[in-house]
């Protein structure tokens, strides 16, 4: 037979039943921890079972006999496991489902008694194993289902708890469900034909040991504590049983040759001669355990002279803390001490060294019924008296108090608050666990507890001092730096980004932005960011300041502490956003430079309440640096930009002088040029006329055929000379209008009968939508005919024979309206905005094979526009073009632009 195989239930039983009394140990009131010892000793019945029916072999019916109490055992341990699982999640009680599940467990134990479950035992290579019945499947659905209720249960709870201690606590619970569950099937595989070594003891203690491990290691006990106890009295015990036990062996080995009454007078002496001998060795033994396992007074003389040592050093606060804790934890023998002192950001006295790991942060409020009660006595206080009411000044000092401050000493296991104080002020307390030898502190323990509260008092006090000195130090020094770079550079982007970055220096933050408010602070955008990225809320964001995180602080004009998770910060869709980024807590400093906000300096955190009221005062002295530095920059780019807008206005100024002058000299020249070409044009075609009268005869047919030709192009050039004068008396303001009524139906009319025979040389038709009634305006009739008449002469020139024009006219009280249509080949939209300049042309074969000067269009806008009127084209390329002109009935010029007047 294996001795492996024999050796490993035995130790299950041996560990379960070791690990029920260390749990009953700890807290036998507790009904979780009475659930949790009923189901180890149903694991340690389920042990030592099976380790009598395997020590059986080959007795197969007393193994027969074993096995089925193994049996009994194993739906047992799995409900009893549910309903711990059930009390220990705070679940739901169930009490169907319980007494379903129970109720399997009877069933399943009278098939088992029965035979049912189990027929016999069979012979495998390793030994005995159950031959199965037919209610096996019934066993099986007694301890499955409970088993993965259990686990179901468990992950339930995981996927909404928050605290990373609890959430690996059950791990640890259903890590072991899975090794038991694993274990257990392999034990069945044999049973079904299958040569596989049963592995469910070894699932067994695995399930035991985690279950254990992580059920009294994160939250019913701390396991240190009752093993400490329990190895220092059991090692007295177990030396003392070792001697007297080696003394009786030796008696009765020489029992035989004795006759009674000399062995018992022999044995009675054995036991005094031992006590006297041994007495002096087991003082001597208890001497060394104390020193092993207590240490109290070597202990405590340590801790003195260690005491003494940490009160010298004040230069780093966390040490010296973490060292007086743990020194005066060493003098009293406590299980843990830590060390609570005042903190503004949460209001209340909060632990500053890690001797415990607490489940929950455990905050005492300054107001609260602990602290008022420390302050006003300034004595030791035991946690038991002050929740029992035995302390009527607590009752007094926590009158109005909700007593959450004791309920969180007491789920902290806090045994002792020993007050820290210094010139008449609490400034911290003491706050240690149960002791790990002995129920509780002696008053020798508490008046070494004193003393050694007013020594760590005044160290720790001394290093806080300087801690505080040397961060404001630290802070002023980067102040200072903050203002160097500030004074540094003028560049925006640089001002910013260096200023982020000493931000992070002087303030404990995640991420530092700086942001723009614009638009009477409708608008906002984040001009720049230091540290953690949130998704969609990166630099150059660009959104309305009703979505930002900074609210308060735009709406109240002062710096502001935010809660990012709070229900006042979860309309805003940017607090939200950094909350998913794991971002909690916030400063928020508004910018302000001349009465106006300019923007906002932000420090944000992934710690809840991270900052305090200092933190904040220190932020404003830091943002009032930030706008000075984005408001000298705003001034230097604004100088820059007006430095930069006068230069280009002065170089304007110089050009639009330049192109004046040209203009005023293309003017004169056109108007030398045009009087000077007139005179002697006027004079050619004079006698030009003159000589095509030919009275005399003496010219031939083909004399009086370049006649014509001399006078049509002198015409020609007699129009566009007119034309360029024009052009030069529009560009100058010299060309005056004869204001006059007259009628403009009329007016339309004539130039329709004169254009007449023009139209028909191309076969061309001239139709006229004109209004019924007289139309009467004030304006200068000539040159309104010769708007007209260009307009009708291009919509000829550019449309192909046979073709229609439309000239149509409309009017209201004191607007004309006119278009003439044409169905040309159109214009392009390039050729469109070139259309109004002088001696443009556009380049296609129908315009280049119609003669024109290019500056008829634009003598028409000058004239329409003189009489407060606009033109505006039509076209689209092939389609045809379309000429609209609209002006004022009424034409009221100033003096200087109305010729009649001047005449007048």
């Amino acid at each position: 037979m294996n001795a492996v195989y024999i050796a490993l239930p035995f130790v299950q039983f041996a560990l379960s039943l070791f690990l029920a009394n260390i749990v009953v140990a700890s807290d036998p009131s507790n009904r979780v921890n009475r659930l949790f010892t009923l189901f180890l000793m149903a694991m340690a019945g389920w042990g030592v079972a099976i380790f009598g029916m395997r020590d059986a072999f080959p007795d197969e019916a007393l193994a027969f006999t074993r096995e089925k109490i193994a049996l009994t055992m194993i739906p047992l341990s799995s409900v009893l496991f549910y309903h711990f699982t059930l009390r220990y999640t705070g679940g739901a009680t169930r009490t169907r489902t319980l007494l379903l599940f129970y109720g399997l467990v009877v069933v399943s134990l009278a098939l088992t008694l029965t035979n049912h479950v189990a027929t016999g035992m069979t012979v495998k290579f390793y030994g005995f194993a159950p031959e199965l019945g037919w209610a096996f499947g019934i066993l099986l659905l007694a301890s499955y289902p409970p088993i993965i209720a259990s686990y179901a249960r468990l992950t339930s709870v995981k996927r909404t708890e928050e605290d990373i201690r609890v959430r690996r606590q059950l791990n640890l619970l259903r890590l072991g469900i899975v090794a038991l569950v694993l274990g257990g099937t392999s034990d069945f595989i044999p049973s079904l034909g299958i040569n596989i070594y049963p592995m469910g003891i070894v699932g067994n203690l695995f399930f035991v040991g985690l279950a254990t491990w992580g059920v009294t290691r994160y939250r019913l006990m701390e396991l240190r504590l009752v093993l400490r106890r329990g190895i220092a009295y059991s090692a007295i015990s177990s030396t003392l049983f070792a001697v007297y036990g080696a003394t009786f062996s030796a008696v009765f080995l020489l029992a035989d040759s004795l006759s009674t009454p000399a062995l018992i007078m022999t044995t009675i002496g054995a036991i005094i001669l031992v006590g006297v001998i041994f007495q002096p060795i087991m003082a001597r033994l208890q001497a060394a355990i104390d020193r092993m396992f207590f240490r109290e007074r070597g202990d405590r003389l340590a801790g003195l002279a260690r005491l003494n040592e940490l009160t010298k050093d004040i230069t780093d606060f966390s040490a010296v803390a973490e060292g007086i804790t743990e020194t005066v934890r060493g003098m009293v023998q406590a299980d843990w001490a830590v060390i609570a002192l005042p903190e503004d950001r949460r209001g209340g006295y909060v632990p500053v060294t890690n001797a415990k790991s607490l489940a929950t942060p455990l905050n005492l409020p300054r107001r609260g019924g602990v602290i008022s009660y420390l302050r006003r006595t300034r004595s030791i206080a035991v946690v038991s008296d002050l929740a029992s009411g035995e302390s009527p000044r607590f009752e007094e000092s926590a009158e109005g108090d909700d007593g959450a401050d004791l309920k969180a000493l007491r789920d902290a296991g806090a045994r002792l608050l020993v007050p820290m104080d210094v010139g008449g002020k609490l400034t911290g307390v003491m706050i240690l666990g149960d002791r790990l030898v002995g129920k509780d502190y002696d008053s020798e323990d508490r008046d070494l507890l004193v003393a050694a509260a007013d020594q760590a008092s005044i160290a720790v006090e001394n290093a806080r001092l300087y801690a505080n000195t040397r961060r404001e130090a630290d802070e002023r020094a980067a102040v200072a730096e903050l203002a160097r770079v500030v004074s540094s550079t003028l560049e925006i982007d640089d001002v910013m980004a260096r200023c982020a970055f000493q931000v992070l220096a002087v303030l404990n933050a995640d991420r530092v932005e700086i942001t723009r408010v614009h638009d009477d602070e409708r608008i906002f955008s984040i001009a720049h960011v230091e540290g953690l990225e949130i998704p969609g809320w990166e630099q150059g964001t660009e959104a309305s300041t009703e979505e930002a995180h900074f609210q308060a602080a735009l709406d109240y004009r002062r710096g502001e502490l935010v809660d990012l998770a709070s229900a006042d910060s979860s309309h805003s869709p940017a607090a939200n956003s950094a909350v998913s980024a794991g971002l909690r807590s916030m400063i928020s400093i508004p910018l302000i430079s001349k009465e106006k906000i300019i923007g906002t300096l932000n420090v944000i955190s992934r710690e809840p309440d991270a900052y305090a009221p200092d933190d904040l005062e220190l932020a404003e002295r830091v943002g009032a640096q930030v706008t000075n530095a984005i408001a000298n920059s705003l001034l230097y780019e604004q100088a820059l930009q007006l430095a930069e807008e006068r230069e280009a206005r002065a170089t304007l100024d110089a050009e639009n002088r330049e192109l004046q002058r040209i203009n005023e000299v293309k003017i004169q020249f056109l108007s030398m040029v045009s009087h000077e070409l007139r005179t002697p044009l006027t004079s050619m075609m004079a006698f030009a006329d003159i000589m095509r009268t030919n009275k005399q005869g003496n010219l031939v047919e083909k004399d009086v055929s370049r006649l014509d030709v001399i006078r049509r192009n002198g015409r020609r050039l007699s129009l566009l000379i007119g034309d360029l004068l024009d052009v030069s008396r529009i560009e100058s303001g010299a060309l005056k209008l004869e204001i006059a009524e007259f009628e403009m139906n009329q007016m339309v009319e004539e130039l329709h009968e004169s254009f007449d025979p023009l139209v028909e040389v191309k076969s061309q038709r001239l139709s006229m939508d004109l209004p019924s009634e007289i139309v009467t305006c004030f304006a200068d009739r000539d040159r309104m005919a010769q708007v007209v008449s260009n307009l009708m002469s291009n919509a000829s020139k550019y449309s192909p024979e046979s073709s229609e024009i439309l000239v149509t006219m409309s009017a209201d009280k004191d607007t004309i309206y006119m278009s003439v249509k044409d169905a040309g080949i159109g214009i392009s939209e390039q050729d469109q905005k070139q259309l109004f300049t002088s001696f443009f042309r556009a380049d296609n074969e129908a315009t280049r094979a119609a003669p024109g000067t290019g500056l008829g269009l634009v003598i028409v806008k000058g004239i329409v526009e003189m009489h407060r009127g606009r033109i505006w084209i039509e076209s689209e390329y092939g389609k045809g073009t379309t000429v609209n002109i609209q002006f004022s009935r009424r034409c009221d010029l100033p003096e200087s632009q109305n010729g009649s007047d001047e005449a007048a």
